[in-house]
């Protein structure tokens, strides 16, 4: 029998209330009213609420006798009057504690602060953020003091940690003698992911944000164990800077992430969030507004709408970020918006839940979430939190776009889900450049063992000790050798095989432009273009052809190129860019060409027929639909049924007017008996025989939940 769920995760129509308000103005805060907002929330149909004990500027909105209390609270315990009246109205709560980010803190203790490795300043010098260090005992010790205070002296459903990471490459006292101490190396200062120090720097910060995480987690189940715990994991997906592992999110009692990207960040997190987190649903979290930073344009009720509709469709919980003025008054206009997204995914919320259906994952690494055109940049501050386009990363999103316009049935997985690589029938591997022997292992394992690979780029060829090897840790497995790499601004792929030519057609070839990833002086920089392989126990389908004059561009006076505006085609190699091989009962597709980066349609087409041609022509779940209509389904046995989900997503177009065809396979030793309409869609026929059912399914709203029921 499953565990009934936490209250605070059971409810699922939620807001976090934003209030980073400093008190050097009187009027800041002077009109907050915890009675009126807790009424507002109420008349939005929110039924959990996220409020905040400490903010990022440091202030408390409790009497503390840790930390400092805002000071236009006049002592007053705004904290404990909210959330008595919201729990009065029926609505859960829990607490917000900001962890790193905390003005006072690095204002009252300076030692206490993260120090910028290149310039030696504190990074409160160089942004508004006060910025802790996660290894100075006496900041840990005042952290675990304020979490004491608020969980042992309120009454929450939960507590939500928010910015556990690092902001800066730390070189603060704590920080140099604990990497000398466990990795006996001094702190690099330029990036390098082909030195092994600079690796062994990387990985202790990782493991360091890991540790505190789990402490942190730890301290907050004793004091409150009945309690749901979660943290901000968004910054993993921010990338190397922030140190933040993926893996901690199996920590919380469900992952959290606040995301400000676009449909296919969100798609691969609530995916990667399925089988991430320790219990779902898990919670996507974005903004009523179009952006942090600008605190008046909102998103249309629409807008917000249909990534609520999405979460759902993903079987993820949703929150709203919503800011407090600093007057500390609320806009209505927000909170209509907000229930207007809440009123949308309510008919659908009774049938969620379910194991997903899925034929094929897509594999998401924070061991690649990194770039080798870095190499040789000082180890800096960042510009900015949030988007970085890592190859791997934005090879992921490519591969989860393509699939979704395709209705090919897929998950996102990660480390964590290793010993589960037999569940799927195709993994792929979008250009996982760095790796560990573990994650070498388990997918030469998968393949020998039957399963079937697809894979792009540098894979494998950087371990996570920043050795870079002579050949790919899984040539065998790709059954092609590194020959070297490519240095033009252009290559491309000429087909060799007639399933491939099918595919690109009616184009001949296929390009990978790399200027892009070059310097401002077209020049290029090792391992930022594209690897030149040569098969060997692989069956070459494709060639790499150069343009006239490779590797140069040319000039007026070099006449090193065919056309002034282009460099066309024009040298066949004996290089191969696409092989096949087969290694014990499986199969591996290998592309040098990081085909699903490629925003292109022909490479698009290409890399989907190589998918479709390892899953084979029996998938689990398809579809007939536009490109934009997102398809999901759910094997829920707990009520002997599969449930699927066609979202037609955006506000951009209205619902479509032909049916989708949808064709789902029960699960095994099941035999489909009946089909049924749900929520916003139709069944306008059903075929259900020789195991398989066919439906034609109408949709009547953006979303739309069918249901199939099994014996």
């Amino acid at each position: 029998m499953a565990l009934e769920q936490p209250t605070f995760q059971r409810n699922t129509h939620r807001l976090l209330r934003d209030m980073h308000i400093p008190d050097w103005d009187p009027g800041f805060l002077a009109d907050y009213d915890p009675e009126r907002l807790a009424a507002r929330c109420q008349e939005a149909g929110l039924n959990a609420v996220m409020l905040y004990a400490k903010s990022h500027v440091g202030l408390c909105a409790y009497p503390t006798g840790v930390g400092r209390m805002h000071g236009n609270l006049a002592g007053r315990d705004v904290m404990r009057e909210l959330n008595d009246a919201l729990r009065a109205r029926g609505i859960s709560t829990a607490a917000y504690q900001s962890i790193t980010f905390d003005n006072w803190a690095v204002e009252t203790h300076p030692d206490w602060a993260q120090i910028d490795l290149e310039s030696g300043r504190p990074m409160h010098d160089l942004t508004r953020y006060g910025v802790c260090c996660p290894n100075n005992p006496d900041y840990r010790a005042y952290e675990l003091a304020i979490m004491e205070e608020i969980l042992s002296g309120y009454e929450f459903d939960g507590i939500w940690l928010d910015m556990i990471f690092f902001l800066a490459f730390c070189s603060c006292p704590a920080c140099r003698s604990r990497l000398r101490a466990e990795e006996g190396i001094e702190m690099p200062t330029v990036v390098d992911w082909t030195d092994p120090a600079w690796a062994a720097f990387q990985e202790a910060r990782r493991r360091w944000i890991g540790e505190w995480t789990t402490i942190l987690i730890d301290r907050a189940h004793e004091l409150r164990p009945e309690i749901v715990v979660t943290h901000n994991l968004a910054n993993a997906l921010s990338g190397w800077r922030c140190g933040q592992p993926l893996a901690a999110g199996r920590l919380d009692t469900y992952t959290s992430a606040d995301l400000y990207g676009d449909r296919f960040e969100h798609l691969v997190v609530t995916k990667m969030a399925q089988h991430l987190s320790a219990s779902q649903p898990g919670e996507l979290m974005v903004s009523v507004g179009t952006d942090l930073i600008d605190h008046v344009a909102l998103k249309t009720a629409g807008q917000l709408a249909t990534e609520a509709l999405a979460a759902t469709a993903a079987g993820s919980a949703f929150i709203v970020i919503d800011g407090i003025d600093p007057a500390g008054t609320e806009q209505p206009g927000n909170f209509a918006t907000i229930r207007a997204a809440f009123e949308a995914i309510k008919p659908y919320e009774p049938d969620m839940g379910g194991r997903p259906v899925e034929d094929v994952a897509v594999y998401f690494s924070d061991n690649s979430f990194m770039d080798f055109a870095d190499n040789g940049i000082p180890a800096g501050p960042p510009t900015r939190l949030g988007g970085a386009p890592f190859p791997h990363v934005t090879a992921a999103r490519g591969a989860a776009q393509a699939l979704t316009e395709a209705h090919v049935a897929f998950g996102v997985v990660t480390e964590q889900d290793l010993d589960r690589l037999a569940d799927y029938r195709v993994v792929i591997l979008p250009d996982v450049s760095r790796m560990t022997g573990r994650e070498v292992d388990a997918f030469r394992a998968y393949v020998t063992g039957g399963g079937r690979l697809y894979a792009s780029g540098y894979t494998s060829l950087v371990g996570v000790d920043g050795v870079r090897h002579d050949d790919f840790m899984l040539a065998d497995v790709f059954g092609a050798a590194l020959a070297g790499e490519e240095h033009g601004r252009v290559a491309y792929l000429t087909p060799d095989d007639d399933e491939v030519r099918a595919a690109v057609a009616p184009q001949a070839v296929v390009s990978q432009p790399f200027n892009d990833r070059w310097g401002e002086r077209y020049e290029p920089r090792p391992l930022c273009t594209a690897p030149r392989v040569t098969a060997t126990t692989g069956r070459r389908l494709a060639h790499l052809t150069l343009p006239y004059g490779d590797p140069r561009w040319g000039s007026v006076n070099d006449r090193s190129w065919a056309a002034i505006h282009s460099a066309p085609p024009w040298t066949e190699t004996e290089h191969a860019a696409l092989t096949r091989n087969e290694l014990g009962a499986g199969v591996a597709v290998y592309s040098t060409f990081v085909l699903e980066r490629s925003p292109a349609a022909a490479n698009r087409a290409l890399f989907t027929s190589l998918v479709r041609g390892l899953l084979g022509d029996r998938p689990t779940l398809s579809a007939t639909a536009r490109r934009n209509v997102w398809l999901s389904a759910y094997d829920q046995q707990d009520r002997s049924r599969v449930l699927v989900a066609l979202h037609h997503y955006g506000v951009e177009q209205p619902a479509p007017a032909e049916p989708a065809t949808v064709t789902v396979r029960p699960p095994a030793g099941r035999t489909f008996r009946r089909a049924a309409d749900g929520p916003g869609a139709r069944v306008v026929e059903a075929e259900l025989g020789d195991g398989t059912a066919v439906l034609r399914v109408e949709l009547a709203a953006e979303l739309g939940f069918v249901t199939v029921e099994y014996a």
